[in-house]
C-alpha cells in the first residue's frame, strides 16, 4: 500500500509539470554528489556547493529541452552534510529548468537492513536530531527515511538504544497519524500542497469533495519530489 501510494503521489507531480507525460522522456542530466557543506562531485569535477546551479545549467545546455524531455537530477548526500546544505542546494536547481529532483542519503542506501554500524547509526542520529528541531508543523518525511529509522531502531543492540538518539514518539510509525472522521474537518492552507488518495487513485480536489463529501481520511505529511506534502488518503467510515 504504502510503495503503491508513494508511486502514484510521484506520478502526480510528473503529469502536473507536463500537458503531455505520455511523450515525455525523463532525462537525467546529473548525478550530484554531495561531499560535504562546501564542496560536492558533479561528473568527477568538484564544484564549490553555491556554484551547483552554474554547473547544472551548463549540462542543461547539452540537451533540447524544446522537445520531450524532462530533466531531473539525482542527489546523493553523504551523512556529514546539513540539511541547510541540502536545501541550499535544491534552492539552485529549482532555479534551474530541471523538473525533478531525486534525492538519496548515501548511508541509506548503502544500508542492508541488518547491520547497524557507526555510520548507520550517525545518519540514525542526524535525522532524529533534524526532525527533533522543527515545529510539529513542519515535520515532513521522506518514506525511506522513515523506513530506515524503524529498520534502525528495530536491529540496534540494547547498548546502542542506550547510547544514541532516542526514537521519537511522534513518528508515523511508532504513534499512528490519526483518523479523521469527515473530510469536512480538513483545513486547507491555499498556501500548501495537496495530494487526495484513496483505494490506490489520486484524485482532484473537486471530485474528491464531489464523490467522497462523507469520507474520514489520514493526513500525512510526506516529502514527495522533494516537496512537502500533505497526503490526504481518504477511508471508508
Amino acid at each position: 500500500m504504502k510503495s503503491n501510494l508513494l508511486f502514484l503521489s510521484i506520478l502526480f507531480f510528473l503529469t502536473i509539470n507536463s500537458n503531455a507525460q505520455d511523450s515525455n522522456k525523463i532525462e537525467t542530466v546529473a548525478i550530484i554528489e554531495i561531499l560535504n557543506d562546501n564542496q560536492t562531485l558533479i561528473d568527477k569535477d568538484t564544484v564549490p556547493i553555491d556554484l551547483v546551479h552554474k554547473t547544472v545549467n551548463q549540462l542543461l545546455n547539452e540537451f533540447d529541452l524544446e522537445g520531450n524531455l524532462f530533466p531531473s537530477v539525482t542527489l546523493i548526500v553523504n551523512s556529514s552534510v546539513s540539511e541547510n546544505s541540502i536545501e541550499n542546494i535544491k534552492y539552485q536547481i529549482r532555479s534551474t529548468p530541471v523538473q525533478l529532483i531525486n534525492l538519496q542519503r548515501k548511508t541509506i542506501t548503502n544500508y542492508n537492513g541488518i547491520e547497524v554500524d557507526q555510520n548507520v547509526l550517525d545518519q540514525y542520529n542526524a535525522l532524529i536530531n533534524y526532525w527533533n528541531s522543527l515545529d510539529s508543523k513542519e515535520r515532513y518525511y521522506r518514506e525511506n527515511e522513515l523506513k530506515f529509522i524503524e529498520s534502525v531502531a528495530q536491529n540496534m543492540t540494547i547498548n546502542q538504544r542506550i547510547r544514541n538518539e532516542k526514537l521519537p514518539g511522534y513518528l508515523p510509525f511508532v504513534k499512528k497519524e490519526t483518523k479523521i472522521p469527515h473530510l469536512s474537518m480538513l483545513k486547507v492552507d491555499p498556501s500548501q500542497s495537496y495530494l487526495y488518495v484513496y483505494k490506490n487513485d489520486t484524485l482532484d480536489k473537486e471530485t474528491v469533495y464531489k464523490d467522497h463529501p462523507d469520507a474520514a481520511f489520514v493526513l500525512k505529511k510526506r516529502i514527495i519530489n522533494e516537496e512537502k506534502i500533505n497526503l490526504v488518503e481518504l477511508t471508508d467510515n
